[in-house]
């Protein structure tokens, strides 16, 4: 089971690039593959701590 910490740091890991993606995406095709990408490297990251668990 993942710890608080774990899901803090993924919660502000999303919405660290979620506010990037927002202010640097100029149309949105852009934002939305920047936001497909972002989901994959958030939920590979908790599938990394779920594991060493």
């Amino acid at each position: 089971m993942l710890n608080i910490r774990q899901i803090v740091g993924a919660a502000l890991l999303f919405v660290t690039g979620l506010v990037k993606l927002i202010g640097g995406c100029k149309d949105f095709y852009e934002l939305e593959k920047g936001i497909h990408e972002l989901c994959q490297k958030v939920s590979n990251q908790i599938f990394t701590w779920a594991l060493e668990q």
